[in-house]
């Protein structure tokens, strides 16, 4: 990854407020948000968790056409 790819992904996780940091001549010190990290955490369990109800639901009802096709 170059530089300055590397500086927009830096950029846009700061503006976001996930990181913060400081910059200290040529070098720039990043430091995570762990209370924004924890917020994006929370909303990522809840969509894992609506997809694997919706996959295990998918997954049952396959299951079930294939059985009643099959007898």
């Amino acid at each position: 990854m170059t530089l300055p790819s590397f500086m927009k992904h830096v950029r846009t996780l700061e503006s976001n407020g996930l990181i913060r940091t400081v910059k200290c001549g040529r070098v720039r010190t990043c430091e995570l948000d762990r209370e924004r990290l924890a917020v994006v955490e929370d909303w990522l369990a809840e969509q894992r968790r609506l997809w694997e109800e919706r996959t295990d639901r998918l997954d049952q009802f396959v299951t079930n056409s294939t059985e009643r096709n099959t007898t």
